[in-house]
């Protein structure tokens, strides 16, 4: 039911196949049918405003078009005999193990605990400069010459150095390095268009992506911001989305961990190298080892 769902805005609401027989055919095309459960099950999933698209007459006009589409195409497909094939084998295969994937997590986040707004409300209270509205914003720069100078700079970023200290050391704008880059205070209006909306999209802490100007590379960092707090209602809603994917990413690490431990993990690294030699370079295998 994939090609279904790829056509989402072409689909209708539940009340339009109230037919008394679960099993009853919806759609049919030579021996190729789609019945009213089938159907049923394919709709589940679709968001509120798709099913408000679907009670239109349009919405299934349009959806009766899509169902006869798909129905004579996979008709088609088997006539040819298409699903004998190594290749069908092969997608159904890994179809499978990617759809049990998902049922897993599925299954397995229905256990994980709510986030709730006094979650969202008590994280609002403790990381409140996390969330202001800038209204000047304090930068450091480190200038370098090219994206090779620039990964060394990230390269020591990531490894958790102080982006003064890089600057002193990697910096080619002389009039900064010695003070660690800082170059102050700036309000809207007074930065070039371009550093303006990295600086004022950055928080506290973070560092931007390189910037190319007149022909050279600056990396900013905002040390300091300036503004008054976003109110907590006006981010309520992103705030908590935020912190259920903070949560669902920290379990599934753990969850990763814990079925490693629990089942046989092994790798042939060789075969693995051998593969992707042969996929990113080109060439066979043994082509590769010479």
């Amino acid at each position: 039911m994939k090609y279904l769902k790829f056509f989402i805005f072409l689909t209708i609401s539940l009340m339009v196949f109230s037919c008394s027989k679960s099993d009853e055919v919806v759609v049919k095309a030579g021996s190729s049918k789609l019945t009213k459960k089938e159907l049923q099950e394919d709709l589940k999933s679709l968001p509120p405003q798709t099913k408000a698209f679907l009670a239109t007459q349009e919405g299934i006009n349009r959806l009766k078009d899509e169902l006869i589409k798909r129905e004579v195409l996979y008709e088609e497909a088997k006539k040819k005999d298409l699903a004998k094939s190594e290749d069908f084998k092969r997608r159904v295969e890994e179809f499978k193990k990617i759809t049990l994937i998902n049922m897993l997590l599925e299954q397995e986040l229905k256990n994980l605990p709510q986030v709730t707004e006094k979650d969202a409300k008590d994280y609002y209270e403790k990381n409140k400069d996390q969330f202001i509205k800038p209204v000047e914003v304090r930068l450091s720069q480190i200038v370098v010459k090219n994206e090779q100078e620039a990964k060394k700079v990230y390269e020591k970023i990531d490894k958790g150095e102080d982006f003064a200290k890089i600057a002193n050391e990697l910096s080619r704008d002389e009039k900064t390095k010695s003070i660690g880059g800082d170059i102050g205070f700036f309000k809207k209006g007074q930065l070039n268009p371009q550093i303006e909306n990295v600086a004022f999209s950055l928080k506290k802490g973070q560092v931007s992506m390189p910037l190319n100007l007149k022909g050279q590379l600056y990396i900013f960092k905002v040390t300091d911001v300036k503004g008054v707090p976003v109110d907590f209602e006006q981010i309520k809603p992103q705030l908590m989305e935020q912190l259920k994917a903070k949560k669902q990413q920290e379990w599934f690490q753990s969850y990763i961990e814990e079925l490693k431990k629990k089942y046989k993990v092994e790798v042939n690294e060789k075969a693995l190298q051998e593969i992707l030699n042969q996929a990113l370079i080109g060439g066979k295998p043994e082509q590769q080892a010479k």
